[in-house]
């Protein structure tokens, strides 16, 4: 007796859990902001690009600055010291390492 409501218990679960949607289980793995907006809020002189100071401009201690001073160079793809608004947005859907 015990077997069969068990079985019925993990049958439940199993249903329950098809049921949720992919596009909730996928919710975490969007970004927290639009980047195109985003990209708008850095690029402070409004020419375009986002330069190195002003990408850093973000960073709250030294620590993080030094960490964003890496991703800027990786995410500058053409080496021209600026970021573009594709380069950008593929900046912020690449991962990133956790600490």
């Amino acid at each position: 007796m015990r077997i069969a409501v068990l079985t019925r218990c993990l049958m439940a679960a199993v249903a329950c859990a098809m049921l949720v949607p992919a596009a909730v289980m996928a919710q975490d793995a969007k970004p927290k902001m639009d980047p195109a907006k985003l990209f708008k809020k850095r690029d402070t002189n409004g020419d375009g690009a986002v330069s190195e100071d002003e990408f850093l401009a973000a960073a709250k201690e030294d620590k993080q600055k030094e960490a964003m001073k890496k991703r800027f160079s990786k995410i500058d793809s053409n080496g021209d010291g600026k970021l573009s608004l594709e380069e950008f947005t593929a900046g912020m859907a690449a991962p990133r390492k956790k600490k």
